[in-house]
């Protein structure tokens, strides 16, 4: 314990152990989808809280409308909105994210739409 309380380091392990890791590599990502805009560089860009599981940059996503259609895409980027750990590219369960999709239009989502990717038991810690 440092002079002014817990270490950056000791503060992003306690919160990655809150996470449980562990359980969110056995289950398949799920998101429902709260807001979607362009961001120039980026493309577009869908927000919402991970329900299920964890996702990666540079995994396939598959996106379920309302509908029924279903939509392919690629995360290209995972921006998670704390500041409690480094970013590494990854979302996990519980955490509010920004999902870079590649060859989706702003238009082509609706907020309530799920976004999916089937990475059950895909990695190991």
């Amino acid at each position: 314990m440092g002079l002014f309380g817990k270490s950056k380091k000791e503060r992003e392990k306690e919160y990655m152990n809150k996470l449980d890791v562990p359980s969110c590599l056995k289950e398949n990502f799920e998101l429902i989808i709260d807001d979607a805009f362009t961001i120039m560089g980026i493309g577009t860009v869908a927000t919402g809280n991970i329900l299920i599981g964890m996702c990666r940059e540079g995994e396939n996503a598959c996106i379920y409308k309302a509908n029924g259609d279903i939509l392919e895409s690629r995360i290209t980027t995972v921006d998670v909105h704390t500041k409690e750990r480094k970013a590494n590219g990854c979302g996990y369960k519980t955490e509010h994210v920004g999902l870079g999709l590649r060859g989706i239009s702003k238009e082509q989502l609706e907020k309530g739409d799920k976004v999916i990717v089937k990475n059950a038991n895909m990695y190991g810690m």
